[in-house]
């Protein structure tokens, strides 16, 4: 069977994410992220058809981005991410730094949905500062020994394996300046807590120990020493998608708020024959159709390009207004309601509410991504001594 028969065709990906999603049933009380999702979308090819199909190293990033869209309409927010953070961050780093035999099995099976992977990165004090990480991978004969602990790991539940983010020590255990990303399968590490969080409620977050966990020198994701680096590879990916998820989110609240506006009348007519209200309803699809296409340009930059640091403050630009205007637009989407919009068991835009509030923290706060984009800020010296010219 070629390859070309077992991937999905784009047209498909609307039907394959409804189905992943429907093979659970729904509990709005969920605290854990359903695997059978991630199951499906392994089996109907979904995964491959993301990373297997362009002939890039990036693999189809807008095939990507259609799904962070389409899961954003039809899944909770929670499932939605915990989908992205295994789909693009887990196997963006797995594909591009995946060399030995071990992690080329590993891919596979995570491409095909049964292993679930997740990042282990940020520690209790250490926060966004990935550099600042205590985690230690200590050299040994066959490999490394892992010891510490990881408090924000989305799906560590339910995942079969993590990539660390350690520091590496000397053989003695001494810490050094360097790091490394190293797979450790989750069944030797300790769940220590799981978060009660504000929202997400289907995508479980844990605190993870780490005692001495042994794993072989051929887990290590990328080359030892450029441990920060590879995870900002994979965070780049997840970065995107949560701003997919983001516009894709905030269309289906534009959505629902255009169709109330059609079936509500206040004062004798429909909401939206009220001009002020069409009009404020225009500017949120517009402002939606905005943030989609920055999302999809991107997006085909990357499949085109080399992912550098130029592209990194781009992403993280899109990311940062994304994560910002989305809190607006379902404020805005939810405001068209009026009372109901309030009512969790009438709309669900509380939980919209409550969701929207991770995209601003989630793979970097609003914080770094301005970190990000100022270190990429430069002038040009040309056009400035052409345009101005300031008296002395």
């Amino acid at each position: 069977m070629t390859l070309e028969t077992t991937l999905p065709a784009s047209d498909d990906l609307g039907a394959l994410v409804q189905k992943a999603v429907d093979s659970v049933p729904f509990d709005p009380g969920i605290t854990r992220f359903p695997r059978p999702v991630l199951e499906s979308l392994g089996q109907a090819g979904v995964l491959r058809r993301r990373w297997e199909s362009a002939g890039t190293g990036a693999g189809d990033v807008l095939f990507g981005v259609r799904m962070g869209e389409e899961l954003a309409g039809r899944a909770p927010a929670g499932v939605a991410i915990g989908v992205s953070l295994h789909t693009e961050t887990v196997l963006s780093m797995l594909h591009r730094f995946g060399a030995s035999d071990y992690l080329a099995g590993l891919r596979d099976r995570a491409l095909d949905g049964l292993a679930v992977g997740c990042i282990a990165a940020s520690e209790p004090r250490g926060g966004s500062d990935l550099s600042a990480v205590s985690c230690l991978a200590v050299p040994t004969a066959t490999g490394w020994s892992i010891s510490g602990r990881k408090k924000y790991v989305s799906l560590g539940a339910v995942a079969d394996f993590a990539i660390v983010l350690c520091r590496i020590a000397t053989a003695a255990g001494v810490p050094t300046d360097r790091h490394a990303t190293i797979a450790v399968p989750l069944e030797r590490a300790t769940i220590v807590h799981e978060h009660e969080k504000l929202g997400t409620h289907a995508l479980d977050t844990v605190v993870v120990d780490f005692e001495q966990v042994e794993v072989d020198r051929d887990a290590t994701v990328g080359r030892a020493g450029l441990g920060v680096l590879n995870l900002n590879y994979g965070l780049s990916f997840e970065r995107l998608a949560i701003a997919a998820q983001v516009a894709g989110g905030c269309a289906t609240a534009v959505a629902l708020a255009v169709e109330h506006a059609e079936r509500r009348e206040q004062f004798g007519r429909r909401l939206r024959e009220h001009q002020y209200i069409a009009f404020r309803l225009a500017e949120l699809k517009a402002e939606t159709e905005v943030l989609s296409s920055a999302v999809r340009t991107i997006a085909g930059d990357l499949m085109s390009g080399p992912l550098d640091r130029v592209l990194m403050s781009r992403i993280a630009s899109v990311k940062l207004c994304a994560a910002r205007a989305g809190e607006r637009l379902i404020s805005e989407a939810m405001q068209v309601f009026g009372g109901p919009g309030y009512l969790p068991r009438e709309t669900p835009f509380g939980q919209f509410w409550n969701d929207i509030r991770v995209s601003r923290i989630g793979a970097g706060t609003d914080e770094m991504m301005l970190a990000i984009i100022t270190d990429s800020l430069r002038g040009d010296p040309e056009l400035y001594d052409r345009l101005v010219s300031i008296s002395q």
